[in-house]
């Protein structure tokens, strides 16, 4: 199954995704898919070298379905921001 990695920004508790350039991103779309249980694992070592810098906290992989979407309601709320007020957070760009 794909997965995707997620983890925290330290400096705001934002919740960001590795994209395919290593760059730490905001929006669930633009996370790099990982393929495979050896990208997931490559992709994880990023996220652990990122703890280590204290950029991130806990880094850790999720699956995804082949629609792209999280499987887990925990992921899906993370995706979309927080569940008490529909007016803020990324829930309110929609």
């Amino acid at each position: 199954m794909a997965q995707v990695l997620t983890a925290n920004r330290l400096s705001d508790g934002e919740v960001v995704y590795l994209a395919a350039d290593g760059a730490w991103v905001e929006s669930f779309d633009a996370a790099k898919i990982l393929a495979t249980p050896a990208d997931g694992e490559a992709a994880l070592a990023v996220g652990q070298e990122a703890e280590r810098n204290q950029q991130l906290v806990h880094a850790y992989l999720f699956d995804i379905t082949p629609a792209k979407k999280p499987v887990k309601m925990r992921e899906i709320i993370r995706a979309a921001g927080p569940t008490v007020r529909r007016d803020l957070g990324k829930q309110a760009a929609f």
